[in-house]
This record gives structure tokens, C-alpha cells and sequence, in this order.
């Protein structure tokens, strides 16, 4: 009995030798004893080896996507030409149509001149119109509300402002004093008529003027003539020329000189009343 156990025991042992001679027992691959076909993989002394992984597909790397090539952007619009600029251009043209029409004067060149000319024409009646317009609802800017326009407001403003002058005459002469002054007639051409002119202003405006010669000349409208002994020096008017007419404050000795040459009435009486009554920058 021992004997045949024995002999068994050997056979496993000689069969397993057979089967797996250059690897351990322990080591031996189940599989090829049917034992990793299901799923117990485990005991005993064995392995299984796990199943082959099949390879992960590669994934395709996805395209590239285009990147958006960016919209051009509208020219900025070219800026807009001034009216400067424009007006500028337009007599440009002009002036080229009425070159051409003179140089080369066919019937289309001088008709298209003569077009371009009512053009313009056209353009201007209707600026003038427009302006017309605004001042009738701007009476600020009319000038006929400070110097009438027609001929009856130009009367009656001649009226009024001849009164203003002849007034400033009348006080510039009670508070001032009125020189004029001369030479001998035979230098001074029109020292004998500025006289003249000063003698009626004497009849017309009553007003004393102080004649003054300066070479001690006699003058028969005015006998009493002052010879400058200096006086004129002290007032800075010994070189103006002559006649001269010039108003002087006798306290401070400022001269405000009103002309030279022969002035007439109008004039002097415009003069006195504009460097007497109207401050500087009031006058227009």
C-alpha cells in the first residue's frame, strides 16, 4: 500500500516536472489548467494573467481651428471740408470757367461762364434775403435804428445831431478857449479864409475865439489878433502847422487840438462835439 502511494506521488511529481520544467510550481499560469477561463482567478499555486488590454484608440487631435481673421475696418471717413475750403474750391472753379471762356471764347465756354454767374448770382439774393430777414426780428443789429437809412430819417437825424454840435460849440467855447492859429496871408494861403470861416461861427454860435499870429501879422477880421510872444510853445503847438484850431483849458493848460488846415463849419462843429461829448470808442 505504502508502496503504491509511493510510486503516486512520484508520478505528480515527474508529470508536473513535464509540464512547467523552468518555472517554480508557484509560478505556473492557470490558464493552462483551465482555471482562468471564468471568473474564479485566484488560489491554489497559480497565477492568471490579467487580459490584454486592447489599446485605447488614439484620439485625433481635433483640426485647428482657423483663427478669425479680423474684419478690416471702414476707412475712417475722410473729415468733412470747411466752409473756408469750400468756398475756396468753388471760386477755384469759377475763376478756371472765366479763364477758359476769355482764352478760348467758344459759345460753350462763354455759356457755361455766363452760367456759373447766375449760379452765383442766385447764391448771393439768397444770402441777402436771409440777412434782410434777421434783421427784421433783430432790431439790435439794424443799423437804421441808430442812423436812419432813408431819407426822411436822414433829415431829421441831420437836424437833430447839427443841434447837438451846435450846443457842444456853445459850451466848449463858454468853458474853454477857442484858438486859431495864423500867419501872415502871404505864407499861409488859407489862414485868410479860415478867418472868414471862424467870423461867421463868431456871428452864427456867439463865441469869442482867441486868434492867435505867430509872426505878428494883422489880420482885418480880427484886429485884436494875440501875437505869440510863447504862449504857443508853452502849450506844445509852436510848430503845427497853420491855420490850426485847437480848444485849450485855461486852468490846466491841456490843449486838445482840432484840426489843421482849412476846416470848415460842418467840420469844426463835428470835431468839438465828437472830442467834448463822446468818449473814445463810442463814436460808431
Amino acid at each position: 500500500m505504502f508502496e503504491n502511494k509511493t510510486a503516486f506521488s512520484l508520478a505528480i511529481a515527474i508529470t508536473v516536472a513535464n509540464v512547467a520544467p523552468s518555472q517554480p510550481l508557484a509560478a505556473a499560469n492557470g490558464g493552462e489548467f483551465g482555471y482562468c477561463g471564468d471568473r474564479i482567478q485566484t488560489g491554489w499555486n497559480f497565477y492568471c494573467d490579467p487580459p490584454e488590454e486592447e489599446p485605447a484608440p488614439e484620439q485625433t487631435a481635433p483640426p485647428p481651428v482657423a483663427e478669425e481673421k479680423p474684419k478690416p475696418e471702414t476707412e475712417p471717413e475722410a473729415p468733412q471740408k470747411t466752409y473756408t475750403e469750400q468756398i475756396e474750391e468753388y471760386r477755384k472753379q469759377l475763376d478756371e470757367i472765366k479763364y477758359r471762356a476769355v482764352l478760348d471764347p467758344t459759345p460753350e465756354n462763354v455759356q457755361a461762364y455766363m452760367e456759373a454767374q447766375q449760379h452765383m448770382s442766385k447764391q448771393a439774393a439768397a444770402f441777402t434775403d436771409q440777412w434782410q430777414r434777421v434783421l427784421f426780428k433783430t432790431p439790435e443789429l439794424d443799423i437804421n435804428t441808430r442812423f436812419p437809412m432813408t431819407q426822411m430819417g436822414g433829415a431829421v437825424y441831420q437836424d437833430q445831431i447839427r443841434v447837438a454840435r451846435e450846443n457842444s460849440l456853445k459850451q466848449a467855447a463858454a468853458n474853454l478857449g477857442f484858438m486859431v492859429i495864423v500867419e501872415d496871408s502871404a505864407v499861409c494861403g488859407l489862414c485868410t479864409p479860415q478867418l472868414e470861416v471862424i467870423k461867421r461861427m463868431q456871428a452864427n454860435f456867439g463865441i469869442e475865439p482867441i486868434v492867435v499870429t505867430v509872426d505878428g501879422s494883422f489880420h482885418p477880421l480880427f484886429p485884436n489878433a494875440v501875437v505869440d510872444t510863447g504862449q504857443l510853445n508853452a502849450f506844445g503847438l509852436a510848430d503845427v502847422p497853420r491855420p490850426t484850431v485847437a480848444l485849450v483849458e485855461p486852468r490846466s493848460g491841456i490843449v486838445e487840438p482840432i484840426g489843421s488846415g482849412l476846416l470848415t463849419e460842418d467840420t469844426i462843429l463835428e470835431r468839438v462835439h465828437v472830442v467834448t461829448q463822446i468818449p473814445a470808442g463810442d463814436r460808431y
